[in-house]
């Protein structure tokens, strides 16, 4: 299970195939026109998401968490990681269901019943259609209870995606400790997505929404499935976190229990206790009944279809109610399916307006219902509200989004200046700024103020793709709002205003951009459409690692500078940045090593083109010139450069007095790893370098 398996064309191109058909489509909501606009160039696209992941310049991003509320009044967590990441993750889920595929077989479909792989083995659908699968597992349950397995027990996992341990996960593969590189870079993608602070790195915890952690967490639980299933005295089914033990007698199933909360306690899995109960079920709809009904299929959540006259709607959605007034909606499945398929009406929207400020764990439902009415004044009060009232942005967010729609302008002027608060609040989180900004924007069409310029100030550039679709005409009349959307290095907004550029008859130099000022993937897109003209510009990974480690403004062709030495030393500096947070000595060790290879390359540039400064780095022996002695201050390159030398040199010095280098420093003292104020005074000091060679290098060019 090479590195450059995961990363090959062939299964980056059947992760992007799996994504784009997968059912998970209120995670895909966030998403869907990004994806669009990403498959115009999805294959140049792809091939440089692999040159990026091959050369070592592909650098997962922190993610982005959104919280829908809950019926128990707390949320879940979604977590949004950025769409390159998506594609990486759901390759190496490919992975897991390459190596696991055969083991799982054993437990589908007769302990297990949730994320079955498809079949053929490169099927572009990942996993088979829940429904199909759920029903299995209700079948399941049915048949043990009619064989006299009457006593049951029911588990629930906390937190289950937040609490796998990334190190178990990897055990999953290599329970023999083997593919090292492979587990350092998942490992190291799974930290970084595991906050949406990177500085909160976490060794535990998978992006929750992707298809790709459905099936992964699958994989983390194979060991108990192994264990659990067959056993004579109990029966063990699983749906994702959801686990029901049988049995014949109270004893026998609670020696099951115990055995069962040992194993997930042992990989670090806790059992809910306040959803934990063992008893003898009465009747098989006791067993059933117990079950949590899932949340509405999302492939019918958002693919409307009206299915349901008003009478038969109102019929159906009094049948969810609670009998006693106050009424409260104890069907849940029911009431929802009614909201995204009952045609609107006057009765239905009481309901809905009613219910909105009672249920919020039922938000998605309502705004689904909303967005098939008519502008009301019934609706926009009750909005009005909930948006007062509510403690959940999520919802906050859902309902700036009704508002936007709705609202006349004279009616937006008393919210305008909330909308503002949350646009200009650093910890509102995405859902909310969403919805807000899109009010916003929808206020300066209305012509009551200039209100797209907060969009150019926010930090989420998923946030900004997210707002494309809604900015006002008069946004692109405002050259700074465009230029930095287009100029982010992350490339969602870029991608996202093709469509706009197209529609305006724009390009980006209507914004003061060269092609090179675009990201790479806006560039492969708009020369698909034709925005831009001219040949692609190479890859150039060494230019992206330095770029992104140490903030470099200006950029050189790094392949022209180190020829043919450029992937040796490419090699050498990716393994360097790997280790720049877990292993400060190891380094420096790489990092200078890199520094010796671009010292040289930068001769070979000075003398090629005869400027002052150039030394010969060959000896009459044939050998290279000690490095040390080639920065002493009494040479001509030091005298010529003598800010590069200095630094270069006491990197080199600092990497000498490690004890992975020598033992003793030049007075007999015993040498001492690299510390963190250490490591931060030579960061410094290579930025300069780097930035003084870059400034030298681009000067000649000129």
């Amino acid at each position: 299970m090479s590195l450059n398996q995961l990363f090959s064309y062939n299964n980056l191109e059947l992760a992007w195939r799996r994504i784009n058909t997968a059912s998970n489509l209120q995670y895909k909501r966030f998403f869907r026109e990004l994806n669009y606009a990403y498959e115009i160039a999805a294959s140049a696209n792809l091939k440089d998401l692999q040159t990026h992941l091959k050369g070592g310049s592909f650098g997962a991003k922190p993610s982005t968490r959104i919280y829908i509320p809950k019926s128990s009044g707390l949320q879940r967590p979604i977590t949004l990681i950025s769409l390159e990441d998506q594609i990486v993750w759901q390759a190496v889920a490919n992975f897991f269901a390459k190596k696991m595929r055969e083991k799982r077989a054993k437990v589908e479909m007769r302990c297990v019943y949730s994320n079955i792989l498809q079949k053929p083995s490169d099927n572009i659908f990942f996993v088979k259609n829940w429904k199909y699968t759920y029903g299995k597992f209700l079948d399941r349950i049915e048949d043990y209870y009619n064989k006299g397995y009457r006593w049951i027990a029911h588990f629930d996992l906390a937190a289950f995606y937040d609490t796998i341990c990334h190190e178990l996960l990897m055990e999953t593969l290599f329970p023999r400790q083997g593919g090292v590189r492979f587990r350092e870079y998942v490992n190291d993608w799974l930290r970084t997505w595991s906050s949406d602070k990177s500085l909160h790195r976490r060794a535990h915890g998978i992006p929750q929404g992707p298809v790709a952690s459905d099936f992964v967490a699958e994989c983390f639980l194979y060991s108990i499935d192994k264990i659990m299933y067959g056993s004579r005295k109990f029966k063990y089914v699983r749906y994702v976190d959801d686990i029901r033990l049988l049995a014949k007698n109270g004893t026998d199933l609670h020696k099951a229990s115990v055995q069962l909360e040992v194993l997930c306690r042992n990989k670090g899995l806790i059992p809910q206790a306040k959803k934990y109960y063992l008893k003898e079920a009465n009747s098989l709809e006791e067993v059933l009944g117990s079950l949590p009904s899932i949340r509405v299929a999302d492939d019918e959540t958002f693919n409307r279809k009206i299915t349901l006259t008003k009478s038969i709607a109102i019929k159906k959605l009094r049948e969810a109610f609670s009998r006693r007034k106050p009424h409260r909606i104890v069907d849940k499945t029911r009431a929802r399916y009614v909201f995204f398929n009952a045609e609107p009406c006057r009765e239905l929207t009481r309901y809905a307006t009613k219910f909105l400020l009672i249920h919020p764990e039922h938000i998605d439902a309502f705004v689904h219902y909303f967005n098939y009415c008519k502008a009301s004044k019934t609706i926009i009060r009750a909005c009005k509200q909930k948006l007062q009232k509510t403690p959940y942005e999520y919802v906050q967010g859902e309902l700036w989004h009704i508002l936007a729609r709705m609202m006349k302008p004279q009616e937006m002027r008393t919210l305008i200046d909330r909308a503002v608060n949350t646009a200009k609040n650093k910890h509102a989180g995405i859902a909310a700024k969403w919805g807000a900004l899109h009010f916003l924007c929808k206020a300066e069409a209305n012509g009551l103020g200039n209100y797209s310029k907060f969009l150019m100030y926010q930090d989420n550039a998923f946030l900004q793709a997210l707002l494309v679709p809604v900015l006002p005409e008069s946004s692109y009349d405002k050259i700074e709002v465009l230029r930095r959307l287009l100029k982010r290095r992350s490339f969602e907004p870029g991608i996202m205003l093709a469509e706009q550029f197209i529609e305006r008859d724009l390009k980006h130099t209507n914004f003061n951009l060269t092609v090179k000022q675009l990201p790479d993937q806006v560039a492969n897109v708009y020369r698909v459409l034709k925005i831009v003209k001219g040949p692609k510009k190479p890859i150039d990974p060494m230019n992206e690692i330095l770029a992104r480690r140490y903030k470099l403004k200006q950029q050189i062709s790094w392949r022209k500078l180190f020829k043919k030495k450029y992937g040796h030393n490419l090699q050498i500096l990716k393994l360097g940045d790997a280790v720049f947070k877990s292993g400060r000595s190891t380094w420096l060790i790489y990092q200078n090593s890199f520094n010796h290879g671009l010292f040289i390359a930068f001769q070979d540039f000075l003398n090629t083109n005869k400027l002052p400064g150039a030394l010969k780095i060959v000896g009459k022996d044939r050998k290279l010139v000690n490095y040390g002695s080639l920065l002493d201050k009494n040479k001509a390159f030091a005298k010529t450069y003598p800010l590069i030398a200095k630094n270069l040199k006491l990197c080199n010095d600092r990497r000498n007095n490690l004890p992975g280098a020598h033992p003793y420093d030049s007075s007999g003292k015993n040498t001492r790893y690299l510390n963190h104020q250490e490591q931060n005074g030579v960061f410094k000091k290579l930025k300069t370098v780097y930035s003084e060679i870059i400034k030298q290098i681009d000067n000649e060019n000129k």
